[in-house]
């Protein structure tokens, strides 16, 4: 198994891949999507031209079993949209389209939660090719075995009733510091809190009451049915065969160039790249992730058998990436799966 990240512009590279006649079995991008907030996505001609390159990636790159997996908001869905209504050779797969959210608190006697609207992977979708019969499978996902005080496993709210949204980011999400929702939200249930103040003098919640917990990790909301929603931990763990003792080791590894800054917070990406491999594609799928940026997905492939090409604007990045693919490349044994 091979992986490759370009450093540079997707709307260069992708012309190079298709003239060298390569091929995936899956796209997996989440689209730069908002005006002047991520490097290559400057403007709004920038940004149709960036999904544009992502369009003619997948009608000539893609095997005929192939599919995308798209996030994109704003303005990037507009353009995706469009694209679709004028096109007769491409489908959404079958109950393939999910949101994310971030879960930030719950309150436990009542299980009460508090949860955010992320820009990144907020809402998604699968396409295929007309006469193809490939669909996705959640029941791959093998879930939380352990709970280990991350909460990966929490009870889920009833219903979205029992949530409450904080501020979509369009493109800052300045509420949470600015308007004060944790606080706020706190209050409202009679939940005690500490503030601590950051260096730039904004205050965050730093310790909760006894009644409430703070829960990392993303909820994806595959239905309106909560028993379809997934927690997505924020910590690697034993989430399946793949990510075994040794994998789990590497990720504590501050000598490791890539995967070191994969770490922390991080933890989360890799294991929903994990959660999206698990369920959209097949174990040696070439992979194509054309805004790869420190390289989850590449980290989450090395480790599931998937071959992994990867494009990233910034080039530290890209070079984070390709270290991390080639730190976890082969560690899986061959009978894992």
């Amino acid at each position: 198994m091979s992986g490759k990240v370009y450093a540079g512009d997707w709307m260069v590279h992708h012309t190079k891949m298709l003239g060298e006649g390569q091929k995936w079995d899956r796209i997996v991008a989440d689209i730069p999507s908002f005006l002047n907030r991520w490097p290559g996505a400057l403007g709004l001609g920038t940004i149709n031209d960036l999904v544009s390159a992502t369009i003619v990636a997948a009608e000539k790159g893609l095997t005929e079993d192939g599919t995308m997996t798209i996030s994109a908001t704003g303005i990037a869905q507009e353009r995706f949209d469009l694209w679709f209504a004028q096109q007769d050779e491409w489908e959404l797969v079958p109950n393939s389209t999910w949101a994310m959210f971030r879960p930030y608190m719950r309150k436990v006697t009542e299980n009460k939660h508090f949860w955010g609207r992320r820009d990144d992977w907020t809402f998604v979708r699968t396409y295929r090719k007309k006469g193809s019969s490939y669909t996705i499978n959640p029941s791959a996902w093998p879930g939380s075995k352990e709970h280990n005080n991350n909460f990966d496993n929490f009870p889920m709210p009833a219903s979205m009733n029992d949530v409450e949204v904080s501020a979509f980011r369009a493109p800052y999400h300045k509420g949470e510091h600015e308007s004060k929702e944790k606080q706020k939200w706190l209050s409202k249930h009679s939940i005690s809190y500490e503030e601590i103040e950051r260096t730039d003098g904004l205050k965050i919640v730093s310790a909760l009451g006894s009644d409430a917990h703070f829960t990392e990790g993303y909820i994806v909301q595959l239905s309106s049915d909560p028993a379809d929603w997934v927690h997505i931990p924020k910590r690697v763990g034993q989430h399946g065969d793949y990510f075994t003792t040794e994998v789990i080791g590497k990720f504590k590894d501050n000598s490791l160039k890539g995967v070191r800054n994969l770490q922390g917070g991080n933890h989360k990406h890799v294991m929903l790249s994990s959660w999206i491999l698990h369920t959209h594609t097949n174990e040696g799928d070439h992979v194509l992730d054309p805004f790869c940026g420190f390289g989850s997905t590449g980290a989450a492939c090395a480790i599931m058998k998937r071959d992994f090409t990867g494009v990233e604007m910034n080039r530290t990045r890209a070079e984070i990436a390709q270290n991390a693919y080639d730190e976890l490349k082969g560690v899986v044994s061959e009978d894992a799966s």
